[in-house]
This record gives structure tokens, C-alpha cells and sequence, in this order.
């Protein structure tokens, strides 16, 4: 990513468009009024809008490019993110990062990684409102959480009118035993977990979204079709 030799490459009147919008914000109320950082972060957003930097880049990209501190970085991220983003579209990012976990070797927990700011503290809120407390644990990047916290977090973004459907599907090709939404999901991650850790489960690990993502998504086709290969699998094995 390097920005000015993106910008010589960028349409002349959309780069027009951005500085005239950008001058507008400086002007307001009074030219210089703006503080520094206040116009940093305007600055960073118009970057994003002509396409210059992602809308979620990786942290090391901002700090390499822009040659700032993590926490600058960071900072100019969430600020990005606060402003711009709705519930929903947080809500969207999150649905998707849920169906790419991280297995820890601590059995007990379940990874994420997010490297919008912005959306670790709107995680942080939904598990609140779930009763999952969260702790200092939570590194940068990686956050970590238990197995329950993560399934409950899932089963929330399933609508009510479709999780029974979902269930029921998972039930009769075999997931697991127990009838409860949280049983069926915790025997498919213990046999995803187990398959990831497994000398040929690095296919596996490339591919648990194409798993978790019918679940999340209510699609029962492809839960019939992915979980039948799946489980007939295992049984193999």
C-alpha cells in the first residue's frame, strides 16, 4: 500500500470531490478551528473513501504506511469505525468473524481475530447483554473466548423463526445426541477442533466457515449437504 502512487492513479475529479469535502470540514466553523486530531481522523476517512487505505485494514498496514505507533494507528481506526459505522453494519463484521474461528490449545476457549477496535467493544456489549462477562484477557487483536460465550454469541445472530429448522436438520444427519441448540454446536466444534488439530486437518482450518457459515446463515441445503459429507466422514474414521 503506498498511498501517494495510488493517488496519481486515481480519477482527477474523484480526488477533487474528497479535498473539497475535506476543506469544507476544515473551514467549519473557522479556518485552523479543527484540532489536529480531529482533522487527522477526517483525513484518514477520506483516504478510506477514495480507496487509498481499507475500510478494515491489518493495524501493521496503518503503522508501516503511515509510519505511526500501534496505538496511533489504532486510534485513528476506532475513531474511523465510531463514526461511519451502524449497529448493523458492526453486526455484519461480526456475523462473518464468528464463522472463522480460532481452536486455542486451551480446549476451553475459542479465538477471534479483529482488528477493528471499534468492533471488540461492540463484541464486548453483546456478550455482556448475553451474561457472559469479559476479562483482561483480551489481547489487541486476538480476543479469547470460552466455548459458551462464543456458541451463545452464535446462536444470537440466528433468527428466532429459522432455529429450530436449523436444529432440527443438524439433528437428523447426526451432529450430536443432545437436542439443544448449544449441545448440537459444541459437537461440531469438538469434531472441527479435533480435525484442525489433526496432521491432515489444514484443509480443514482453511475451510470452517464453509461449516459455520449455512448455520449462522439459517441455509438448510447447505447444511444437509456439508454436514452429511462431513459426519459420514467421521463415522470412516
Amino acid at each position: 500500500m503506498n498511498i501517494i502512487s495510488q493517488l496519481n492513479e486515481k480519477n482527477a475529479e474523484e480526488v477533487k470531490s474528497a479535498f473539497i469535502e475535506l476543506l469544507g470540514d476544515y473551514l467549519t466553523p473557522a479556518f485552523g478551528a479543527i484540532s489536529k486530531r480531529d482533522f487527522d481522523i477526517l483525513l484518514f476517512m477520506k483516504l478510506q473513501s477514495l480507496g487509498l487505505i481499507d475500510k478494515s485494514p491489518e493495524i501493521y498496514e496503518l503503522v508501516s504506511e503511515l509510519k505511526v505507533t500501534r496505538a496511533k494507528a489504532r486510534n485513528l481506526l476506532y475513531e474511523a469505525k465510531l463514526r461511519a459505522s451502524t449497529s448493523e453494519d458492526l453486526d455484519v463484521e461480526l456475523k462473518e468473524l464468528l464463522t472463522n474461528p480460532i481452536f486455542l490449545k486451551d480446549q476451553d476457549k475459542i479465538g477471534i481475530e479483529i482488528g477493528n477496535p471499534y468492533l471488540i467493544d461492540h463484541l464486548r456489549f453483546k456478550l455482556k447483554k448475553l451474561n457472559h462477562i469479559t476479562d483482561g484477557s483480551f489481547s489487541p487483536e486476538l480476543v479469547k473466548l470460552t466455548v459458551d460465550a462464543y456458541i451463545s454469541l452464535f446462536e444470537s445472530f440466528l433468527p428466532e423463526t429459522s432455529k429450530q429448522e436449523v436444529l432440527n436438520a443438524l439433528i437428523e444427519i447426526g451432529a450430536s445426541s443432545d437436542t439443544s441448540f448449544s449441545g448440537v454446536l459444541t459437537s461440531i466444534l469438538k469434531k472441527l477442533g479435533t480435525k484442525v488439530a489433526d496432521e491432515a486437518g489444514s484443509q480443514v482450518a482453511e475451510s470452517i466457515g464453509e461449516y459455520l457459515k449455512p448455520i449462522i446463515d439459517s441455509n438448510i441445503s447447505s447444511i444437509t449437504e456439508k454436514f452429511s459429507s462431513f459426519f459420514s466422514e467421521e463415522d470412516e474414521n
